[in-house]
Formats: C-alpha cells, structure tokens, sequence
C-alpha cells in the first residue's frame, strides 16, 4: 500500500482530501503537512531513514506560503517542497488552483521534479488519476492542462540563449538594474531583452510575463 503525504497550509482541504482518498481508495494518508516547517522535519525523517521515501508519495499545493525564515520564497513555496521530496525519491503530485501552463511546465521541469500535476478546479476522480498513474511510475497531467503546457513549451522555445538568462534572472522583487549587474549586462540592454520577451509571449508587463511562466 503506497502511503500518502498531503502538503496544503488549509486544515480543511487536507480533511477533505484524506477523506475522499481513503473512501475511493487503497492509498493511505499517512502524513499531513500544514506548514512549510512541517515539511522540513518530514524531509528529515526520510533523510535520516525514519520513513522510506519509495513507500510514500506527495501531494502538494504550489501556492505553499511560508510566514518563517528557511524558504527560498514567501509564497509558492510548494516548488520548493516538490524540490526536496523529489530529491529524496518521494514522487509528487502538484495540486494547485494556478494551473496555467506556465505553472505547470515549471512544475513538471528536471528542476522542480513533480510527476503529476492537477488542478484544484478538477473532479477529485482526477486527483486519483494522478495517483494512480504516478504510483505505476507514470507521470500525469490533467487533459484540460496539456495544451497551455505545449503552448510554453513553444513559447519557451522560441528565446535565444540571451532571453533566457535574462528570463531565468528575472523576479517580481528584483529591478532591472539589479538582473543587469547580475548578468554583467547595462540595464538598457536588459530592457531590449525583456522587450523582445513580452512580445513572444503576448505580455506587457513583469507580472503578466512571470505569471505566463509560472514564476510569480
């Protein structure tokens, strides 16, 4: 029996979840998670050989927030848990109301690991798809969901080498003039890139381009 852990900062959505996997299911919930700290002591748990990571899979929400210190972010922290669980060989599942593609591409990337992603506007039967499919060693993504993945994909394509550092640099709490020095490049040069930027992905602002990419 392949064991459950479900990493959502709402009490209630995790009852609801457990609830319904355990009544539809042979999956156990064995872990809830409420808070980012949580997840760095269940992580050390499996570090130190408490829990076995092939016995268990993650079900995590993206939009994580982390109130404390120890998080690369304050909010979206879940990338960060799929992060560590996937580094541990726990197979993660994102569950998440931002299902855009960008989102989802980052998501499902070598960097962040997930091996199944579904939205939370989705019927919970696709939830357990998910599960299902992952716990065979399949990777998932909800149908609705694969044509905005292939639309960043293509998207993401289309930038040279140069858009990319300059994308990859980018935060909403970073300047122009803090990626310019990061990159070694002028700020206006910068600004030529982030130009050319919005314009392949039919943005006209940082929000809506790092929105677009799953990064805000």
């Amino acid at each position: 029996m392949t064991k459950i852990i479900i990493a959502d900062d709402h009490a209630l959505l995790r009852a609801g979840i457990k609830t319904w996997i355990e009544n539809h299911s042979s999956f156990k919930v064995d872990v809830e998670a409420g808070t980012y700290e949580d997840c760095v002591r269940l992580a050390q748990s499996f570090e130190s050989g408490k829990r076995a990571a092939k016995d268990y899979m993650a079900i995590v929400d993206i939009s994580f927030k982390n109130d404390g210190a120890g998080a690369a972010q304050e909010e979206n922290c879940g990338f960060e848990i799929i992060q560590k669980f996937s580094a541990l060989g726990i197979a993660c599942v994102a569950f998440s109301s931002h299902d855009t593609g960008g989102f989802v591409e980052r998501t499902m990337s070598a960097a962040i690991g997930a091996k199944g992603f579904v939205s939370k506007n989705a019927d919970e039967n696709i939830l357990l798809a998910a599960l299902n499919a992952v716990s065979e060693g399949h990777t998932y993504v909800q149908a609705e969901l694969v044509s905005g993945l292939l639309e960043t994909r293509d998207i993401s394509q289309t930038f040279t080498k140069k858009e990319r550092m300059v994308a990859d640099a980018l935060t909403i709490k970073k300047s122009n003039a803090q990626v310019a020095k990061e990159l070694g490049l002028s700020e206006k040069t910068v600004l030529n890139y982030l130009s050319a930027l919005y314009d392949k992905t039919g943005v006209s602002s940082k929000v809506e381009f790092l929105e677009r990419l799953g990064r805000l």
